[in-house]
């Protein structure tokens, strides 16, 4: 697949997220005004997530299913106390074929957008949870996809977790952030901080909140709060769907 070609579906999963983020959030703030007029009270919104544990050159996965969830579990928990979105697990799937080392070791932030552009990320989208978005058909755009959390050996520079927001429905993750007999790397908030980045929020300079640019385990490890303008920006992501209303 040509250059252009790459470029081009890259362009139209930026432009199809963003008008379900926008179509999103329209229902949810009708939803909400609906609730509140007719006395109803919401129940808690829902993102779903999909994790992909790659295995390396000789076939051996980077970690264990039963790794990964005690930062699932924190993800839940930070979700549903600071935003109300209840997290769900579609799948925890280990990757048996063995992952070429570009996937296994990749690069990050710019030069990851670069290489996805270029077609080098193929091996995560062949892998992730099916979604519409990219198809030139707006009909196949679906809201509430899972994002797709795949465990990588190493992330190059200091990087231990990536995203690419609204042109990508996969997010990076480290295998040694969940070594837990490792205390300089485990980090049960990088997770979580990387599903923030794929629902568009932006990196916030407070170390207390979730978006804080860096974690540094085990005695650095950012928080977990989250303002308001966050909650809403959340809410209004494709990926989450909107509680239901039930009797006040």
């Amino acid at each position: 697949m040509g250059v252009l070609t790459n470029l081009g579906r890259t362009a139209t999963r930026a432009v199809g997220g963003l008008t379900l983020d926008a179509a999103n959030g329209v229902l949810s703030a009708a939803d909400t005004v609906r609730a509140a007029v007719t006395g109803q009270e919401l129940g808690p919104a829902t993102l779903r997530v999909h994790v992909v544990i790659l295995s390396d050159e000789q076939g051996r996965p980077l970690c264990s299913p039963g790794a990964v969830q005690p930062a699932l579990w924190t993800a839940d928990q930070v979700l549903r106390e600071q935003a109300d979105i209840r997290l769900r697990v579609a799948r925890i799937q280990v990757i048996d074929e063995p992952a070429p080392p570009r996937a296994l070791d990749p690069r990050a932030n710019k030069r990851l957008l670069l290489d996805d552009v270029l077609g080098r990320t193929e091996f995560y989208r062949r892998h992730q949870a099916p979604s519409g978005i990219g198809s030139p058909d707006p009909g196949s755009w679906v809201v509430g996809t899972p994002i797709t959390v795949v465990v990588v050996r190493e992330i190059a520079g200091r990087t231990t977790g990536c995203s690419l927001g609204m042109s990508a429905d996969w997010v990076i993750v480290q295998a040694s952030l969940f070594d837990r007999t490792n205390s300089g790397t485990y980090d049960e908030t990088v997770l979580v901080h990387e599903l923030g980045h794929a629902l568009n929020l932006p990196h916030l300079r407070d170390r207390r909140n979730l978006m804080y640019p860096e974690s540094s385990p085990p005695d650095g490890i950012r928080g977990t709060h989250l303002r308001a303008w966050q909650e809403a920006l959340l809410h209004a992501n494709r990926h989450v769907v909107p509680g239901v209303a039930g009797p006040g």
